[in-house]
């Protein structure tokens, strides 16, 4: 209500240049005020687009069961390509496959304080 739907629609082509099913995008509206979003995430948050990605279901026999198990890299990859569109940012890939998987006990270190 606050925001057209550019953002939305990129994300969608996006997902949908995956080969993931592809249903629609769309706004509910509060049913008590038809002036504010349905869902409280969106209606709570203020002077931010602000918006829910849906990659399917994984209960679902229309959705690519497989796809959203093995490829789910390649979807969330599908969002960030649409996010640098839409503020007009270069796109650069992931780079390499130098990841970490945060394990119980680890710390993390920001300048003298401890997280």
């Amino acid at each position: 209500m606050r925001n057209n739907d550019t953002l939305s629609r990129l994300i969608t082509n996006e997902i949908a240049r995956t080969g993931q099913n592809v249903r629609k995008y769309y706004q509910r509206r509060l049913p008590s005020d038809s002036s504010k979003d349905y869902y409280y995430m969106l209606r709570n948050t203020p002077n931010n687009e602000t918006l829910i990605v849906e990659y399917g279901f994984a209960d679902s026999t229309g959705d690519d069961v497989n796809l959203l198990k093995n490829n789910w890299e390649d979807l969330a990859e599908a969002v960030v390509r649409a996010l640098a569109t839409y503020l007009n940012v270069s796109y650069e890939g992931p780079v390499g496959s130098d990841y970490y998987t945060v394990k119980s006990g680890d710390t993390i270190f920001m300048g003298n304080n401890e997280y």
